[in-house]
């Protein structure tokens, strides 16, 4: 019945999904450890590491404050849009177990403010389909992956999601790659003027050079791995069920949905064409994953079978908690 219950609407969640996301995430406030190391930073990362003097516990409660905002726009996405066909709050929940599965990420990440930011060139691009202002939002989708670049530089790979995703919306003309084009490369071009101005240019491009070549590496629990793999068994078995039932969708429903897909694709293959990516890619998984998972438990049938699975679900993204 718990699945049954959450699909709803209940205002009362939208409350309790940002206490619970805490509660999930305590322990970046009780014992906060940096996730970035003494590694410089993209510029607009590093502003805010200068903006909180370098407290990793303020820094968290940037990023604590980041996934409430996020697990609340995820649910406005969908209303402003209506890709999942029925309204409802189950999005914030699943976002909030998703957003705290990965006991490493216990903290703030510059892929976390750059997920936030690419929150809302998603936004801008699924505006652009209903064809007015194209040439605008096409300028916000760039400007939002270039604040996202400047943030977290492996973010600029989702320029070339953004024009495929103009493919699948039918806009992949000139006027509106030139204008994404511009806006991707405002705060680039911006930031890159002032290190040159203040003869510190060297050091930027030295920055960009130490993230590119760094290898991460890491190690995880068995239990970290087994919960990733639960996830991905959700997310195929999502991806079976949308492939099954794409047909009975609006035209719109499915572009949004196989650009949500492209977005996924391009974070995963990010991990194995730039070595300096790891784990912190989690963090640009959160808005995709959500939307596929939760589209699944919203429209499949109800039965026994959808608690079960949804229990699962619940029950593996809390006790990695306390196993992982």
């Amino acid at each position: 019945m718990l699945l049954k219950t959450l699909k709803g609407r209940h205002y009362l969640l939208l409350f309790l999904v940002p206490v619970f996301l805490l509660l999930l995430w305590i322990e970046a406030f009780i014992s906060p450890v940096s996730l970035t190391g003494e590694q410089n930073q993209m510029p607009l990362y590093s502003m805010l590491q200068s903006l909180t003097q370098g407290s990793i516990i303020a820094l968290n409660i940037v990023g604590g404050i980041l996934l409430i905002l996020l697990s609340l726009l995820v649910v406005r996405l969908n209303e402003k849009y209506i890709f999942i066909r029925q309204r409802t709050d189950l999005p914030a929940f699943i976002f909030a177990l998703i957003a705290t599965g990965t006991v490493s990420l216990y903290g703030m990440h510059p892929a976390l403010l750059a997920s936030f930011l690419l929150f809302f060139a998603i936004d801008s691009i699924f505006a652009i389909y209903h064809g007015s202002r194209t040439l605008a939002k096409s300028f916000e989708v760039g400007l939002f992956i270039g604040l996202a670049s400047i943030s977290y530089l492996f973010s600029a790979v989702f320029i070339l999601w953004f024009w495929i995703g103009l493919a699948f919306l039918g806009y992949f003309r000139a006027r509106e790659i030139l204008a994404g084009l511009v806006g991707f490369l405002l705060p680039i071009f911006i930031t890159a003027s002032w290190f040159y101005l203040n003869d510190d240019l060297g050091v930027f491009l030295q920055s960009i050079n130490a993230l590119i070549d760094f290898e991460f590496k890491a190690e995880y629990s068995l239990f970290q791995k087994v919960y990733w793999g639960i996830l991905a068994a959700f997310v195929l078995l999502a991806s079976a069920f949308m492939a099954n039932v794409v047909e009975e969708k609006k035209i719109s429903s499915r572009k949004y949905f196989m650009i949500l897909f492209v977005f996924f694709i391009t974070t995963i293959g990010s991990f194995f064409v730039f070595s300096g990516t790891g784990t912190e890619l989690y963090f640009l998984l959160l808005i995709p994953v959500t939307f596929i998972i939760s589209h699944y438990f919203v429209l499949s049938r109800y039965s026994w079978i959808g608690e079960v699975l949804f229990a699962i679900f619940v029950g593996a993204s809390i006790l990695i908690h306390f196993v992982g």
